[in-house]
């Protein structure tokens, strides 16, 4: 699970119905997003798209598979 402002690349996105669904908000494998926030509660994932912000439901958000991009912190 991403934390608020992290960012990864999508690996692998649902099959059927709830993928095509997210392809067509443009989440799509190879893509990279940043979550802008959650919702406690099992509420909706909001996400950064492109510049675009898109608001996804909790179960659909838990299917899709992500690598984390590293962070560079530098002291």
């Amino acid at each position: 699970m991403l934390k608020s402002g992290e960012k990864a690349e999508i690996l692998a996105m649902p099959p059927g119905m709830c993928g095509r669904r997210l392809e067509a908000i443009g989440l799509r494998t190879g893509k990279i997003v940043q979550k802008v926030s959650g919702i406690p509660f099992r509420g909706p994932i909001i996400l950064d798209i492109d510049g675009r912000h898109v608001a996804i439901g909790h179960g659909a958000a838990g299917k899709i598979l992500v690598k984390p991009l590293e962070t560079d912190v530098r002291a």
